[in-house]
């Protein structure tokens, strides 16, 4: 009984020491990218891996301060970007007027502008910190066309900043790739009916204080009319 009562409390111990170093190794397995930049996302209208502009993304990348936009990580070769000249390393700060902040923002501008039978988007891009103006076609065919996500690592990328690895960056974010990707047309349609809504409700409060005016003219009206009929019978 004592021989068994020691062996149990011998698998207790050794239990508690180990389950803290199983706990540590699954937060490990879990910790967060070491990198320290934004996760990047795939622009269906671009063909090209596109970064959120933030502070750490311009002292990586040595940006001028203040740009702002989406910086092009990576184009595929013989896409969109590639073809209307958009390089690795340049920032899209615009698409056809409206500033973009996020990948999606550019998707959602390119795929209104198609949806109102439009192909020609004038994009605004900082080349080294000099304005490039881009007067991109981009056809629906062209926005609809499948991307492989495991492509991604090969495409075209900027290598003149040394200190950045392209494939550990993109090895570490795969998984976000993948999943923005795959919910990225959904986001852009919620994103284009949120857009929508906001302006049928601008356009109906508009209405509303139309309505509001002619309604105040009209009671006027009456009242004037009330006083032409008060001194008709009064010269009667």
């Amino acid at each position: 009984m004592k021989t068994s009562y020691n062996a149990l409390r011998a698998l207790l111990i050794i239990a508690n020491i180990t389950s803290p170093l199983t706990g540590y190794s699954a937060a490990y397995a879990a910790a967060p990218p070491t990198h320290g930049l934004p996760s990047p996302q795939i622009s269906k209208a671009l063909d090209a891996l596109l970064l959120p502009v933030n502070k750490a993304v311009i002292k990586k990348f040595k940006l001028a301060k203040g740009e702002h936009g989406v910086l092009v990580l990576s184009v595929k070769k013989g896409g969109v970007a590639d073809k209307q000249g958009i390089k690795p390393g340049d920032v899209l700060s615009e698409v056809h007027g409206h500033k973009v902040h996020k990948a999606v923002d550019v998707d959602v501008a390119v795929s209104r502008d198609l949806k109102a039978g439009k192909s020609d988007i004038a994009l605004a891009v900082l080349r080294d910190g000099a304005p490039v103006a881009v007067a991109a076609v981009i056809t629906l065919e062209e926005y609809n066309e499948a991307i492989s996500v495991t492509e991604v690592s090969s495409w075209e990328s900027d290598t003149s900043e040394t200190s950045f690895s392209y494939s550990e960056y993109v090895s570490e974010e795969t998984q976000t790739i993948e999943s923005s990707y795959e919910s990225e047309e959904t986001t852009v349609e919620e994103a284009m009916t949120q857009e929508e809504s906001s302006s049928d409700e601008e356009t109906s409060e508009e209405t509303s204080d139309d309505s509001s005016e002619d309604d105040g003219g009209d009671d006027a009206g009456d009242d004037d009319g009330g006083g032409d009929d008060s001194d008709g019978d009064s010269d009667g």
